[in-house]
């Protein structure tokens, strides 16, 4: 530590009691008034950890000994040069594989959606036109429906039991063809929703009155209602396809139950059946487009269902056995 020295003024009144210090300097080796020693001793620098001795140890060393050191800190130095030339090469030869790689990646995707962009303007092209056609046949179609039901109407009190069922067979048959140019038009057509607060109970009653069923059949409503931001048209749509689908399942007869109930945040609709129920190894299958058993379907229908749904309303839908039931799940909250 600095030593101070108290020295008196001689001439006291001129300093008015003032006390002059004088410090001496610090010994070798003491610590500074920053805790920091001047030196120390053993401390080297790099250079002279290389070297092992001190620049006054290396000065008065001998010539030959001094170009050795010389040369094998010159041999290290350019060890270390050659080693960083070769990672700086290597680091060169990855970036150029990366930039090719890169090339070849950006050139597939371009390849790619140059396919795609044609595959979509083509499906477009097919869209338009199968859209045209299905149009183009269902007006002739009406046309012979309201023939039909004219003569059927003309003649339904005359006992031509012949002329009467052929009638029926026609109804039918265009009525087959309609539902068919239906689903198609469902399919491809893209319209966009509009989105109301309505009743479920009311959406499945208009359903059924849309449905030509059978006597032998009963369909069982919820007693309860519920309310459901949501396109009624196109949940008509959806619900009339299930209910249908359902109605065909019994052949012999049976019921339809429709349960409608809430949960977490969601509305549950279920249309069961008491038919024998969906082969099991075309569960899987029954909502992909163009899937179907029946000799008239066109396999559109519960693709279109589950489109409407999941797309379009943001809910779920989905089919098991024992009892044979679609599930149908919209939330209150379709954002």
């Amino acid at each position: 530590m600095p030593r101070f020295i108290n020295k008196k003024d001689p001439n006291e009144n001129a300093n008015d009691g003032r006390m002059i210090f004088f410090s001496k300097a610090p010994v070798q080796g003491a610590e500074t008034e920053t805790g920091l020693k001047s030196s120390e001793p053993g401390h080297k620098t790099e250079f002279e950890r290389i070297l092992g001795d001190s620049d006054e140890a290396f000065q008065s060393k001998n010539p030959l000994q001094v170009e050795d050191r010389y040369m094998m800190l010159t041999g290290i130095i350019e060890d270390e040069r050659k080693e960083l030339s070769n990672i700086q090469e290597l680091i060169r030869k990855r970036s150029e594989t990366l930039d090719a790689a890169k090339k070849l990646l950006r050139e597939r995707q371009n390849l790619l959606q140059t396919h795609l962009d044609r595959r979509l303007n083509k499906f477009t092209v097919v869209g338009e036109m199968s859209s045209k056609m299905v149009h183009d046949i269902k007006n002739p179609l009406t046309v012979i429906k309201v023939q039909v039901d004219l003569l059927k109407l003309r003649y339904s009190k005359e006992e031509d039991t012949t002329l009467l069922n052929s009638l029926d067979r026609m109804a039918q048959a265009v009525n087959g063809i309609s539902n068919q140019i239906n689903d198609i038009l469902n399919f491809i057509r893209e319209t966009p929703s509009a989105f109301e607060n309505n009743s479920i109970l009311k959406i499945l009653t208009d359903s059924i009155a849309c449905i030509d069923k059978p006597n032998n059949v009963s369909i069982e409503l919820p007693e309860s209602d519920l309310t459901v931001p949501c396109d009624a048209t196109k949940l008509q749509r959806v619900f009339g396809n299930m209910i249908a689908n359902s109605i065909q399942a019994l052949e012999k007869g049976g019921t339809i139950t429709i349960g409608l109930s809430e949960h977490d945040g969601s509305v549950l609709v279920q249309i069961s059946d008491s038919g024998p129920g969906i082969p099991t190894e075309i569960l899987p299958k029954i909502f992909d487009p163009l899937f179907t058993t029946k000799s008239d379907g066109t396999g559109l229908g519960l693709s279109t269902c589950k489109k409407i749904i999941e797309e379009e309303h943001n809910g779920s839908i989905s089919v098991k056995n024992n009892p044979t039931t679609f599930t149908i799940k919209i939330p209150k909250n379709p954002q």
